[in-house]
Order: C-alpha cells, then sequence, then structure tokens
C-alpha cells in the first residue's frame, strides 16, 4: 500500500512544536478537517471515522495542509445508528458510550480536536482513569480546559461541535459558522496581488507617477512594459520596467506567480555590455 507522506507529522505532534500559531491557522486547520469530514459524511451511506483526534490528523508544515488519517475505527453506516462502542475516551461523543449513534459523534471528536489545538491539552486531562472521563462525558461535564480557552469565539463554537446530539450540527453547516467568516484584526489578510493583464505594449509614465523609480534627477521618464506569458499554465501578467543611468542600464522584471506572489529580477548594464 502507498499512502501520502506528511513529514511534519500528526497535529499534535506539530502543535507541540509550534506553540505560536495564531488564530488564523487554527481556523484554517479546522476547515480542512471539516472539508474531510463532509466528504467522508457525504458518502451514501455515510463514513463514521469514529476516531477524530490531533493525533490522526496529520500536517504538512511546509503549506498548512492537513488531512484525516487512521480509519481502521470507520465504519460505513448499513443502518440509521451504529451500535458499537468505540474509539478513544477522551474524545468519544455522550451518545457513542449509549451505543446508538450517527456520523455526529465526528463532528462532537473535531470539538475536542480544536479544543486541544487551542490548549495543548489533552480533554478531561484531570481524569485518571477512563471511568472518570466516561462518567463526565455521560453527565454532560465539559473537560476543565474548556475554561481555559480565553477567546469567546473559538469558545463558543467549541460548544456548538459539544453540544448534544439533537442540536449538534452537521460539518457542511459548521463551515457557514462566523468563526470561519471573519478575520481577527490582529492577523494578516492576504490580498490577492492585481496586475495589468493587456496585451504587450510599451508606456511612458511620468516622473511623479506611481511606478517612478528615479535614479537620476535629470531624467524624468521611466520606460514601462507590460505583456503575458504562457507555460502551458494560464497567462499571467509580466511587467518589466526600464531606467537608464548615464551610461548605465537597469532592467527590473516582475512576474505574477499565483494570486498572493510575485518574483523580481534585477539587472544592470553598463557601456560595456557587463
Amino acid at each position: 500500500m502507498i499512502t501520502e507522506l506528511f513529514a511534519s507529522g500528526s497535529l499534535r505532534q506539530y502543535r507541540k512544536k509550534h506553540k505560536n500559531v495564531d488564530m488564523k491557522a487554527i481556523k484554517n486547520w479546522g476547515r480542512q478537517v471539516l472539508r474531510g469530514l463532509v466528504y467522508l459524511h457525504g458518502h451514501n451511506p455515510p463514513i463514521i471515522h469514529r476516531d477524530l483526534k490531533c493525533d490522526n490528523i496529520f500536517v504538512n508544515g511546509n503549506h498548512g495542509e492537513v488531512k484525516i488519517g487512521d480509519l481502521g475505527l470507520a465504519i460505513v453506516m448499513q443502518q440509521p445508528t451504529a451500535r458499537s462502542v468505540i474509539g478513544t475516551p477522551e474524545f468519544m461523543a455522550p451518545e457513542l458510550y449509549e451505543e446508538e449513534y450517527n456520523e455526529l459523534v465526528d463532528i462532537y471528536s473535531f470539538g475536542m480536536c480544536l479544543l486541544e489545538m487551542v490548549t495543548f491539552e489533552y480533554p478531561y486531562n484531570e481524569c485518571k482513569n477512563p471511568a472518570q472521563i466516561y462518567k463526565k462525558v455521560t453527565s454532560g461535564i465539559k473537560p476543565a480546559s474548556l475554561c481555559k480557552v480565553t477567546d469567546l469565539q473559538i469558545k463558543e463554537f467549541i460548544v456548538k461541535c459539544l453540544a448534544p446530539a439533537s442540536e449538534r450540527l452537521p460539518a457542511k453547516e459548521l463551515l457557514k459558522d462566523p468563526f470561519f467568516q471573519s478575520e481577527n484584526p490582529k492577523e494578516p489578510i492576504r490580498v490577492p496581488l492585481q496586475l495589468p493583464c493587456q496585451s504587450p505594449k510599451s508606456i511612458i509614465l511620468s516622473k511623479s507617477g506611481p511606478f517612478s523609480m528615479d535614479i537620476d534627477p535629470d531624467h524624468p521618464q521611466l520606460s514601462l512594459s507590460t505583456s503575458t506569458e504562457n507555460n502551458g499554465s494560464p497567462d499571467f501578467p509580466v511587467l518589466e520596467f526600464q531606467r537608464m543611468y548615464k551610461s548605465s542600464e537597469f532592467r527590473l522584471r516582475g512576474k505574477k506567480i499565483n494570486d498572493n506572489s510575485i518574483s523580481l529580477t534585477l539587472r544592470t548594464v553598463d557601456s560595456f555590455g557587463k
């Protein structure tokens, strides 16, 4: 069997190594996990993971990508409800202990995953054994670590995930929650890069224009050309600035890579062609 390699390990391992992760990253991870659950639960009949936890969510740190793994306890729901008791006690929904549940047990587990991401603690860490966890879960007592969550927005969202089964929302609905729609003002917001997509042409910009790169005050104009390149991928605009200073020529070339980045190349040539 060949499976995808996620070199950064599990989300639990990654979170322990990187404690200064901002809320924007946690929201990004949460969205990806919910999309994975939408995929599993969207099958006919639905697939229940039954052991969702940070140990079973794997990370590619270079791309901020997470995926659900370890479906060894997963089950295809052939009946309206499943009946076997199985999973990790700290992440098991109350109805799972009652041996009558559906795919919403994964949403409860997802809420516990978020709680661990924020607090760095296993849920019900205050309990000494599974019996104590069982007693608290079936009595509706939330983990003590929930009180340590200071961000009210994520705390409210976690509580939604831990709601009784009859009130718990499916993954598809949770993706629409304001928690995922809003951005923290302190978080950097990426704005897609906008570059002109005109056909190749040359224009002259005045010294006071926004692209002015004056080096020589006696040379008040700057040449700018725009074009597009096609390397088997969608066309992206290319801008090139040309500037003469005494006997040297300066060229600055900018190419759009994607909506969030560009590449810049600076070339200088003197009168000897060097």
